[in-house]
């Protein structure tokens, strides 16, 4: 990789012809350079991933939770939920 500034990188990219061809009629189509599309296409394949990634470790963390008795009871819950609005409204259960 050539560092060309301290906010970018330069990196190389082999392609699949086809897809170098279907990158440049798009470019043509949007008004745009393929290396316009490309960066997008990086930072939304990035972005999805960290939010897949991060949901990933979310759920592993609760089940973990889960797993330790760290949980409220559906029932808890909808008694709580049921109590809104009311002037008997119940303390969070949590």
């Amino acid at each position: 990789m050539k560092k060309t500034d301290s906010s970018t990188t330069a990196v190389t990219v082999k392609l699949e012809t086809q897809t170098k061809k279907r990158l440049q009629k798009l470019g043509k189509i949007k008004q745009r350079s393929t290396h316009w599309l490309m960066k997008l296409a990086i930072t939304n394949y990035l972005e999805l991933e960290e939010y897949e990634e991060q949901l990933k470790q979310d759920t592993l963390n609760r089940w973990q939770e889960a797993s330790q008795g760290k949980f409220l009871e559906n029932e808890k819950v909808l008694n709580w939920l049921d109590s809104w609005g009311s002037s008997k409204e119940k303390e969070t259960p949590w």
